[in-house]
């Protein structure tokens, strides 16, 4: 009995706040199409509207307290949704970087050790990566749903409510400010990563051509070749505990500088 007053009052709710609800709804979808794991390609779209929704329903009670003026206007109103979209998107987006570091890492060791010539599909992600890229790219999402990450996406969105409210809008110069430092980030996070096994290739490529000066009748590129192949593999199974901690650090430090945009952007 208790729970068909629940969902009568969450009908009530729903019809009486329709608009407001369209509204939090495009920026939960903007950011489930953005974000790691929950915009995963493997994931079929209707359960990721499903989640969608079952977000936007959960989170209505908290926003729907009467305060909110929703415009009349038909062009006020597809405003108010555009500026949703890039708040949604932008949630994504600073999760992203985190995943894009490390495929863009995994491109800098296969160029050196001669793996950038054969890419394969990502299924999280559904772009071609290279053999390592890939790899490290499902270590992120494994280590990423070990921490918690997408249930902290979700609850970022739903906290984005109260700090940025549906029919207000944000401090765009303190959004833009946070992208642009998290898009910089990426390439000092990526070699960060790549740093130890891009020395390691560069040592391998002087050892061969000293060796190939002191030895010329050796084809230094039929014997450099699985050299600089089994060092790219033996280093990122040495490294791979390292790799982990790294990652691990790096998704909270996301979700920390997720929490100060979300807050700065609706400071404004």
């Amino acid at each position: 009995m208790n729970g068909g007053g629940d969902l009568l009052e969450v009908i009530t709710t729903l019809q009486a706040n329709a608009l407001l609800f369209g509204l939090m709804l495009v920026r939960v979808t903007a950011m489930f199409a953005s974000a790691p794991v929950l915009g995963s390609r493997s994931m079929p779209m209707r359960v990721r509207a499903g989640l969608a929704v079952i977000v936007t329903l959960s989170s209505l009670p908290l926003v729907a307290d009467g305060s909110h003026h929703i415009p009349q206007s038909t062009v006020a109103y597809v405003l108010l949704a555009g500026k949703e979209v890039l708040i949604g998107v932008m949630i994504g987006f600073i999760a992203q970087t985190v995943f894009a570091a490390v495929q863009l890492a995994g491109s800098y060791i296969d160029t050196g050790a001669g793996f950038a010539i054969a890419q394969t599909i990502d299924p999280t992600s559904n772009i071609n990566l290279t053999l390592l890229g890939r790899v490290y790219s499902l270590l992120a999402t494994t280590a990423f749903i070990a921490i918690g990450g997408h249930l902290w996406l979700v609850k970022a969105v739903v906290a984005s409510f109260a700090l940025t409210p549906p029919t207000e809008l944000p401090n765009t110069i303190a959004m833009t400010q946070g992208v642009l430092v998290r898009a910089d980030d990426l390439f000092i996070i990526s070699l960060q990563i790549a740093a130890p096994l891009m020395a390691a290739l560069l040592i391998t490529d002087v050892a061969l051509g000293i060796m190939s000066r002191a030895a010329p009748q050796m084809n230094v590129f039929i014997v450099g070749l699985p050299v600089k192949v089994g060092v790219a593999l033996v280093g990122s199974a040495v490294l791979l505990p390292a790799f982990a901690t790294l990652l691990n650090g790096l998704s909270s430090q996301m979700i920390e500088d997720l929490s100060h945009i979300l807050q700065a952007t609706g400071g404004g």
